[in-house]
């Protein structure tokens, strides 16, 4: 399976889009300089009331489809439980 690492700061407001549905899906610069795309709604769950900052793996099959996303760092998710 492949992963990669991302970092992300993504202000509430911005947030907003993607909670909306205006926006569907999050493009990022993994840290090796890759750019990747997933889906917005995976991140529900790291949405603090500033938004959602920290870095994340991402990890895909191997027809490059989204399977599952944890945060390595950063503030924690509302609630106070990380993933």
């Amino acid at each position: 399976m492949q992963s990669v690492v991302i970092p992300l700061a993504i202000s509430a407001e911005q947030w907003l889009s993607y909670y909306r549905g205006q926006v569907k899906t999050v493009r990022a610069a993994a840290l090796d300089g890759r750019r990747i795309q997933f889906p917005a709604r995976v991140l529900q769950k790291y949405v603090t009331p500033d938004g959602i900052m920290g870095v994340f793996r991402v990890r895909f099959d191997s027809a490059n489809r989204f399977v599952d996303i944890e945060q390595l760092g950063g503030p924690a998710p509302a609630g106070g439980r990380r993933a």
